[in-house]
């Protein structure tokens, strides 16, 4: 098992924000090195709900290196050429991509792939969020200091290894069924959760889709929510969307055609706070998927609407 697993705190709502960096690294399945680093941002703002969040601030900064400083003389030479692992690694590698975009660096060559998408494959859990999973693994967990967030992704990624059955990085990758992400000097490709095949046998949605509405701007649109919903329950927003011929997602996916926020998490949204949904369409907004990021009462206006 050759593979590093990374973690980044971010100082604000920019993906370039980055206040600190762990990784650890592991060689034929046993710890290799550990690295962690405060960073300095380039713009050196501290938004008090990411202070919130990790406790870092922008005196405990005020004298670490900046990012490409780091990135020029002890990061780059880690990670190139190697499997990065993270929970979540949609964010990591956004955050990756953002900042060495903002200080004009090329992307490196690594593979990555996700521990999120790996534990969905591997273990039936209520939540697969870090502290979900660590909880369920029985490894303890500082949760948002980066260093012990990549160990708790590092074991992770081993007892799924274990869980399945698999030697190697490899064939861990092969047995989860997912598939790599890759980052290159001219771009990058994400990594997925390969979709289960399609059972052939007619589902209670497609029933329910067959008496929709053609009309509607709905009908055979993918819908995720996120937040709780103040004018309706969640089941029946679900039977509402499937009665005008939309269907709903678990995840948010490059699919997705209208994300539906609550009304207090659309609140929170505008005030800076996001959902790890939210966080999911932004990361594929930013790739040039069309995803709409809906408020409450537009969506249930929309449902009523009739055509």
């Amino acid at each position: 098992m050759n593979f590093i697993a990374l973690d980044f705190e971010t100082a604000n709502n920019s993906r370039g924000s980055v206040c600190s960096i762990g990784m650890v690294e592991y060689e034929n399945g046993q710890l290799k090195r550990e690295y962690y680093r405060l960073v300095k941002p380039k713009r050196n703002y501290f938004a008090p709900i990411n202070v919130q969040i990790h406790g870092i601030q922008r005196e405990d900064v005020e004298d670490a290196y900046e990012f490409h400083e780091l990135w020029e003389s002890e990061i780059k030479e880690m990670v190139e050429g190697k499997l990065i692992i993270a929970h979540n690694a949609k964010f990591d590698m956004a955050v990756l991509r953002a900042v060495l975009s903002d200080y004009g660096l090329p992307f490196p060559m690594i593979a990555y792939n996700c521990t999120v998408n790996i534990s969905k494959k591997t273990w039936r859990l209520p939540k697969y969020n870090l502290k979900a999973v660590s909880d369920h693994l029985g490894i303890k967990l500082n949760h948002h200091q980066a260093l012990d967030d990549a160990r708790a992704a590092a074991l992770i990624f081993i007892e799924a290894a274990r869980e399945l059955g698999a030697s190697t990085a490899k064939e861990l990758v092969d047995k989860s069924q997912t598939a790599n992400g890759m980052m290159y000097e001219n771009g990058y490709e994400p990594a997925r959760k390969n979709a289960p095949k399609r059972s052939k046998k007619p589902q209670g949605t497609d029933m329910i889709a067959a008496h929709s509405d053609p009309e509607h701007p709905f009908n055979g649109a993918s819908f995720v929510l996120t937040g709780r919903l103040k004018g309706m329950n969640r089941q029946a927003a679900v039977e509402r969307i499937q009665q005008k011929g939309g269907h709903v997602q678990t995840n948010v996916e490059a699919t997705t055609n209208y994300v539906i926020l609550g009304e207090k998490t659309y609140h929170n949204y505008r005030n800076g706070s996001k959902t790890v949904k939210i966080e999911q369409a932004e990361n594929l907004l930013a790739q040039g998927h069309s995803i709409e990021l809906v408020p409450e009462e537009q969506f249930i206006s929309q449902l009523n609407e009739e055509r």
